[in-house]
């Protein structure tokens, strides 16, 4: 097999003695099948002095050279790039001037790390090439600084957004900052409002909206011309409403996907961002805050395989959560499962996903049409709408399918009366549903915060992440017999009764339980 060529930088490092040709040519042939650079191996195996291989770089790259341990980054720089991104591509951001930042660097061949500094940062990279331990010396000291409290990581989105210069790199800062925040905020919401000489934006976190900035009315214009280019929408429409997607990466590098919805105002294009989840955000059933009984009871629906599954409940009360967690226990080799929806909301890797595309004629009546000639076990309907998708659901559920759709009504009860009203005649539900599921979502209270829970770094004024109350109306016999005679089938107890009980555990409080169940 022959050696890999040898790059100029190898034919420096032999010349200059600090590696033999038989080492030289063993590093490049591990680099190569480990796919990393040649610079990279040299570095992270320590096979040569820092400081002499920096020089050797710098003359090679033509770069410039910063000598030992006397230079020092300006904390203005470094508090541009997130901590984590600095640490996991080993660079240092030095100081900006002139439209550009410069960049201390042990390995100018990792390009990519550049771009990344730049795209965070909005603003073109000028690499520096430093010895790689005093490198790793000038980070931990910057930040330790950072860690320290003694400046913050990354600038305030409330400071931030009054840079109003004419270019468009404030923005694009401004924009990426903000999206990242809302993912370290847990958001689930990102609302961009403009009103008369200002720009209101908020987070909805744990169900509650909360400001987090209020740019001037100048950058509203640009802060939607930044999200329609990411979102690939267009960019000079402003009188009509636009619906569009976009996706990032988080500093861990993971895929995050935003849906995008654009209204024109009074004062402008309101924005609204849902943060899509993952299939990390399809828990496991047990830690879905189902009671033990409750959580048998669901189990075996859920388990049987036929029949329908109904969970009810307001838009954002965690429906399409309940029933993944169901489809998770589901997923396996040996089940096929569809799913249609308005969006897909939640990856799965196993299961045959259809977002509805009603411009091209795809609809939920259509999708499951086409559903029940693949050969289906399950299927999951994002919401009944209309007697029509009912009917085709109801036939799968009584044709030897697992069906598993939503409503919106407020408790378990009504949705039997939705389903009268839609025209479904009462033995066809007898004969089909397996469970109704009535669910809220109450904020937990912090566990970090004092007896008063009156909020601490952790959380958000005393709460912290949220946790369902579920009312169950399994059809069983006295169920079945009510809805036949025409009369309301009467559950075993109704949402506030669920929510007390969280109460009595320590989990949330009355006045939560009261907010969110004060319409049923």
């Amino acid at each position: 097999m022959p050696k890999p060529e040898r790059p100029q930088l190898a034919t420096r490092l032999i010349a200059a003695g600090l590696l033999d040709a038989a080492s030289c040519d063993e590093a490049l042939a591990t680099a190569e099948r480990n796919s990393s650079s040649f610079i990279r191996y040299l570095l992270d195996e320590a096979l040569l002095p820092p400081a002499p291989l920096a020089r050797l770089i710098a003359e090679e790259f033509d770069l410039p050279l910063l000598s030992g341990y006397q230079w020092q980054a300006q904390q203005k720089a470094v508090n541009q790039v997130d901590p984590a991104l600095i640490r996991r591509l080993h660079v240092l951001p030095l100081t900006q001037t002139d439209g550009s930042l410069q960049v201390a660097i042990s390995d100018p061949t990792e390009l990519a790390s550049l771009d990344e500094i730049s795209f965070q940062t909005g603003v073109p990279t000028e690499p520096m090439i430093v010895a790689d331990d005093a490198l790793s010396a000038q980070i931990a000291a910057a930040l330790g600084r950072v860690d320290h409290g003694f400046e913050t990581s990354t600038p305030s989105i409330a400071t931030e957004v009054h840079d109003d210069r004419d270019d468009d790199t404030p923005v694009i800062r401004f924009v990426n900052r903000l999206l990242q925040q809302a993912i370290d905020d847990v958001a689930s919401d990102i609302h961009i409002e403009p009103f008369e000489g200002v720009c209101r934006i908020r987070f909805r976190q744990d169900g509650i909206l909360h400001e987090v900035a209020t740019p001037p009315i100048t950058m509203a214009g640009r802060i939607a011309a930044r999200i329609k280019v990411m979102a690939r929408l267009d960019i000079a429409e402003r009188r009509l409403p636009q619906d569009g997607r976009l996706r990032l990466q988080n500093d861990a590098g993971d895929n995050v996907d935003f849906r995008v919805s654009i209204c024109p105002t009074l004062y402008g294009e309101k924005l609204v961002l849902r943060l899509l989840s993952t299939a990390d955000n399809a828990p496991a059933l047990d830690s879905l805050g189902l009671d033990p009984e409750q959580l048998a009871t669901y189990i075996t629906a859920i388990d049987r395989p036929h029949g329908m599954i109904l969970v009810t409940g307001p838009t954002g009360s965690g429906k399409t959560v309940t029933l993944y967690s169901g489809l998770r226990r589901l997923n396996s080799s040996e089940r096929n499962i569809l799913t249609v929806e308005d969006p897909v909301e939640i990856n799965l890797p196993g299961v045959n996903q259809v977002g509805i595309n009603p411009k091209a004629g795809l609809d939920f009546p259509r999708t499951l049409r086409a559903f029940l000639r693949q050969d289906p076990d399950v299927i999951m309907v994002g919401e009944i709408r209309d007697r029509e998708t009912a009917d085709i659901a109801i036939k799968a559920a009584q044709t030897g399918h697992l069906v598993l759709s939503t409503l919106h009504t407020n408790d378990a009860p009504s949705a039997i009366t939705r389903l009268l009203n839609m025209g479904i005649e009462p033995w066809n539900i007898v004969a089909s549903v397996n469970l109704i599921i009535a669910q809220r979502l109450v904020r937990r209270l912090c566990p970090a915060c004092g007896p008063e829970h009156a909020g601490c770094a952790q959380c958000t004024g005393g709460y912290r992440g949220r946790i369902g109350i579920y009312q169950l109306l399994p059809m069983d016999a006295s169920a079945c017999q009510a809805i036949l005679a025409g009369t309301a089938p009467v559950p075993a107890e109704d949402l506030r009764s669920a929510g007390n009980r969280k109460v009595s555990e320590g989990l949330t409080n009355h006045s939560e339980v009261l907010r969110i169940t004060n319409e049923s």
